[in-house]
């Protein structure tokens, strides 16, 4: 072979492995020049921050938004990614929402198109960021979609669809507010068959040595390694000989309230209020901390370029801040201070703050070795929810499959390892069932598919007795021509418009059942294992539906988690609805003053404030007769890059250096000390007002 037929050959190999090794072109690109023309006054083109051209785009309102075509002029049927190169130069971190309209979509309170589904994103600021939508998100069956690399925590809200009915696309920035709403430059946005190469590295890291975040200076940031162990080392000497007040039980209780003692918290109404009773027999209020942890980890791996330094995965200094694929700098930084006895000087540490904060309460997602060592009461999520291989709706379960009572059966042993401690307050079942987002009806949303199931069995049986047999009154009800009852069992309903009046009573009526047999089931195995502990329920995140109240009846307490301003939400009405005693199972303030880009999903203007927000929460709940306990989600700040599904909030008690918050933790501990006196009547409730932020949460 000649040398130039050789060259030749050597050339084609080349560019075949060079072609091979190219990412697959995009499926469809969308012509920003042709959305600019289709959106004229909501956006421009022009150059984005870096060089190239982007789409700019400036929110002027909520209700500015652009359009993107549906599927009539683009193939989403045949994607399986909507991919959003974005950049925003907000100060904090910006949502990008995306709202799908389908063909056969509703109309909304006044008459408008409703969105069929709507997906939301968090954005870092001043960091290209790819967001990544896996179209096969769009049925709705899961509400959080994955984390990719740089793209923070997105979620998922609505009734299913299929690409093919999308009719159009909003895409939107968030929150629209006084120095917020900064022009989104959108780079590039295309329809892609498979996931998208890396983006190049930035120019400079987001995240330094310690855990935190360079774009911004702070009061409290720490500016080194040595005056990171200076301050632990002075947080450490202090904090590990501080008692609760004087008038409380060794478990907090409440001394000049006594009860008869059971050994064991239980409830009790003494005709005014409703209050746990702690073990010796004292009134109590469970005042408590989520995630009471010494990490707070978050993913590192395809994201390596956004960090000053990374401890090796070999070193065997900080191998117990690595979790998988994922990194703790909280526990980098107590490695550094406290050396090879970190665990163990974190726990001494932490119990001592507990006490000095007056929190009586490790509550949920706790480290397990501290709530063994720390000596105080403390409540458990019980991991594992029973379920089935078909799910009906999201993660509800085939209720009436055998298996599903053979999995409460084995869920229900792991209380047998605790079912003598009398430090256990109770144990919640699971933590924001997935179902319960959102006004559904969950015997319809059944009917989405033609899947076969137990609880579609029991669903025939029930409307052939609520029909008496009469195959005929039945099809007139619900405008069908079902040759036998059975058929329901492969009938498809998808659209609302679908639904005559009866049958979705009739359906309603069945989701009382499927509800019924979900709790029952379950509580009546926790209940054979440990008779001696609360079953403190579900632990909605809200209260979408009644539902939710139905369950309720199985409970001792009714959990929600409140995430509401300026006071809990209406816990009036779940105990008048549910007959039980309300816990708050999580509640939060953050802000965007010191080292982090987002509030979380309540906002402060700034630490103090958060302080006023955490004494008007608690002690306006307090002061309500039906509400037991209010648990502050969490003890440490989030990463910077976000824990593993992209949160990134400012809602700690102490941040990545583990060092606390003042203003807040004096605020706490101001509040947490009274809290007696405010439930009994003695002392009036805080009722300063916070001064808000916007919300900026994913």
């Amino acid at each position: 072979m000649s040398a130039k037929a050789f060259l030749s050959l050597c050339t084609c190999l080349l560019g075949g492995l060079m072609l091979r090794a190219q990412p697959r072109p995009a499926l469809h690109r969308f012509d920003l020049p042709a959305l600019v023309a289709t959106n004229a006054g909501a956006a421009t083109l022009g150059v984005a921050p870096g060089g190239g051209n982007a789409l700019h785009y400036k929110p002027g309102s909520e209700k500015t938004y652009l359009t993107l075509p549906g599927a009539d002029a683009a193939p989403w049927h045949e994607a399986a990614f909507l991919v959003c190169e974005v950049y925003h130069e907000n100060p904090f971190s910006a949502v990008l929402h995306l709202d799908f309209f389908s063909r056969h979509g509703e109309k909304d309170s006044t008459g408008g198109d409703k969105e069929q589904i709507g997906v939301r994103y968090g954005v870092l600021p001043r960091l290209l960021t790819r967001v990544v939508l896996p179209l096969d998100h769009l049925d709705a069956q899961r509400i959080y979609p994955p984390k990719y690399a740089r793209q923070l925590k997105g979620g998922v809200k609505g009734r299913r669809m299929r690409a093919g009915e999308i009719a159009r696309v909003h895409l939107r920035l968030a929150p629209v507010a006084p120095g917020y709403g900064a022009t989104l430059y959108l780079k590039d946005l295309y329809l892609a068959a498979e996931m998208p190469p890396p983006l190049p590295a930035p120019a400079q890291p987001v995240v330094d040595r310690l855990g935190q975040w360079t774009a911004r200076d702070w009061p409290g940031k720490t500016r080194s390694e040595e005056e990171l162990n200076t301050r632990l080392l002075a947080l450490e000497k202090n904090a590990p000989a501080r008692q609760f007040p004087a008038g409380w039980s060794r478990y907090g209780g409440y001394k000049a309230k006594p009860f008869k003692a059971s050994g064991y918290f239980r409830t009790h109404h003494d005709g005014q209020r409703w209050w746990l009773v702690d073990p010796e027999g004292y009134a109590f209020l469970s005042v408590g901390v989520d995630v009471m942890r010494p990490d707070a980890q978050g993913p590192v791996a395809g994201m390596e370029d956004l960090f000053q330094w990374l401890p090796g995965r070999e070193d065997a200094q900080f191998k117990d801040a690595y979790a998988g694929a994922q990194l703790s700098f909280h526990t980098v930084n107590l490695i550094r201070a406290f050396g090879p006895q970190w665990r163990r000087r974190w726990e001494t540490m932490t119990a001592g703050l507990t006490r000095q904060w007056r929190f009586n309460t490790i509550a949920n997602w706790s480290d397990r070795p501290f709530i063994k060592n720390a000596g105080l009461p403390y409540v458990l999520n019980l991991s594992g929810f029973p379920t089935t291989g078909k799910k009906l709706f999201r993660d509800f379960p085939d209720v009436f499959d055998p298996a599903y009572r053979e999995g409460a059966r084995q869920f229900a042993r792991q209380l047998e390892e605790v079912k003598t401690d009398p430090l256990l307050i109770g144990y919640f079942l699971s933590n924001e069932p997935h179902w319960a987002f959102g006004e559904h009806n969950l015997a319809f949303e059944m009917l989405g598919t033609a899947d076969p199931s137990f609880t579609k069995k029991e669903l025939v049986g029930f409307v052939k007795k609520q029909y008496k047999g009469d195959l005929n009154a039945f099809n007139a009800a619900w405008k069908l021509s079902l040759p036998g009852f059975e058929a329901l069992e492969t009938t498809v309903l998808r659209q609302a418009s679908q639904l005559t009046p009866q049958s979705g009573a009739d359906l309603n009526a069945f989701s009382n059942v499927m509800v019924d047999a979900y709790v029952k089931t379950v509580c009546d195995e926790v209940k054979a294992v440990d008779p001696n502990h609360l079953n403190l329920g579900l632990r909605y995140a809200y209260i979408s539906s009644d539902l939710c109240y139905r369950a309720g009846a199985y409970f001792d307490v009714f959990s929600i988690n409140g995430y509401s301003s300026p006071l809990p939400p209406n816990t009036a009405e779940v105990a008048r609805r549910s007959g039980k005693p309300v816990l708050i199972g999580e509640f939060h303030f953050g802000a965007t003053d010191r080292g982090l880009p987002a509030t979380g999903i309540q906002g402060a203007a700034d630490q103090t404030q958060r302080g006023v927000a955490y004494r008007h929460y608690v002690e306006g709940g307090l002061a309500r007769p039906e509400v037991v306990g209010l648990h502050y989600f969490q003890w440490n700040d989030q990463p910077v890059l976000g824990r593993y599904d992209g949160e990134n909030y400012n809602i700690g008690l102490v941040d990545v250096c583990n060092q606390p918050y003042p203003e807040l933790t004096e605020a706490v501990r101001l509040t947490n000390e009274r809290l007696y006196e405010v439930a009994t009547g003695k002392q009036k409730p805080y009722d300063k007002l916070l001064k808000k932020a916007p919300q900026i949460y994913y």
